[in-house]
């Protein structure tokens, strides 16, 4: 008898495990809401940008660029996760500090240790390697 159809199931059922499911960077629901939160909470009580105070298990980072721009939130509700497989997104209503009205806004909540909550416009940016351009960007050299 040869091994090597024995040899061959072992391998496939070896590749077809979890380790290549991307889902697996995506925290439970219950758990996502509660990263949303206290990211949020954290704006809410004047915590820098990035790493929520307090947030060590597991670490929370927070990316809003109204947040890094010093903007301060007074209040937020979250309305609904929106469904799908991919990362968890929330949408929430943020009342900003000198703001006429609220924002509408989306989250997207990934990753298990840190888990990460940005701002959906920011997570598509960072998807696509895209960034925001200064006006006043200098021109590219013709040589190149």
């Amino acid at each position: 008898m040869r091994p090597w159809p024995a040899v061959a199931l072992v391998l496939v059922a070896g590749c077809s495990d979890k380790a290549a499911d991307p889902a697996r960077f995506y925290p439970p629901p219950d758990r996502a809401q509660a990263a949303l939160e206290t990211a949020l909470t954290g704006w809410q009580n004047g915590s820098s940008y990035g790493a929520v105070p307090g947030a060590t298990d597991p670490v929370v980072q927070f990316i809003d660029a109204r947040h890094a721009q010093g903007q301060k939130l007074t209040g937020y509700t979250i309305l609904g996760l929106a469904p799908g497989d991919g990362p968890r997104v929330y949408t929430v209503k943020l009342t900003l500090s000198g703001a006429s009205e609220s924002v509408r806004t989306r989250y997207v909540v990934f990753g298990v240790d840190p888990v990460w909550v940005m701002r959906h416009e920011e997570y598509d940016q960072m998807a696509h390697w895209d960034h925001p351009m200064p006006k006043d960007a200098p021109a590219k050299s013709a040589g190149r």
